[in-house]
């Protein structure tokens, strides 16, 4: 793994985030760009030196990576790395269909005419933006603006615990997700204005599918230039 001497330090914590949340979110990183490989031992001493933080907060980030899936922590021996494989994203945005499938069908059922109109005010934001950043900030509106209208706090809790697999901009770094994701929502709204909630179900589906496909080429390639690197 690079020491700090080798590569800029990463940000501080974000609006909201803990120190530990920092320390998490980094090792996400260096696990998805292919630095943290499968079965290996997290370095925890490493990470704390890359951060500039001391060993509690890594320890507490460990806890929450055993949760999400990221490590596995064996007695006496340290945390490990989980293979992050082609199944481990399919099966990742599989739930992601499934939780915006299920806002979709609920949102269907309690919308009222006033907040459908808003939402397709925010499905026609999202044809506008061409960058990442403003394409993000107009999806992060549509979709939680659906998970509010589904009116589900247990949907928001889980959808708030399940941690990103794609480090920071998701569209910035999957380009090809805006495609993606402008098409799907274009449908989305389409089948919500027809109030057919099992096609609205299908097509949440099918974009995360597709999400998951380019995830796993992006994701495949960031691990070949890492393990080059190290060659």
């Amino acid at each position: 793994m690079p020491r700090a001497a080798d590569r800029p330090a990463p940000h501080a914590p974000k609006p909201g985030e803990t120190i530990a949340d920092a320390v998490a979110r980094f090792v996400r990183t260096e696990i998805f760009e292919g630095r943290l490989a499968a079965g290996q031992r997290l370095p925890q001493d490493d990470i704390a030196e890359s951060v500039g933080v001391s060993r509690i907060p890594v320890r507490e980030a460990i806890i929450a990576l055993e949760r999400e899936g990221w490590v596995r922590v064996e007695r006496h021996r340290g945390a490990f790395i989980n293979a992050l494989d082609e199944q481990a994203v399919l099966d990742r945005f599989a739930l992601y269909g499934r939780f915006y499938g299920f806002a979709a069908r609920r949102a269907l059922e309690r919308m009222t005419a006033d907040e459908r109109q808003t939402l397709r005010g925010l499905a026609l934001d999202l044809t506008r933006p061409t960058g990442a950043k403003p394409f993000e900030r107009a999806n992060s509106a549509y979709m939680s603006t659906l998970v509010h209208f589904a009116g589900s706090a247990r949907l928001r809790g889980v959808l708030r615990s399940t941690a990103q697999i794609v480090p920071g901009n998701f569209f910035a770094t999957v380009p090809k997700g805006i495609t993606i994701q402008r098409a799907g929502i274009a449908a989305l709204q389409a089948a919500l204005d027809a109030d057919d909630a099992s096609a609205a179900e299908q097509i949440c589906a099918d974009m995360e599918h597709r999400h998951a496909l380019e995830v796993i080429a992006v994701m495949h390639s960031r691990q070949a230039r890492a393990a080059t690197a190290h060659t």
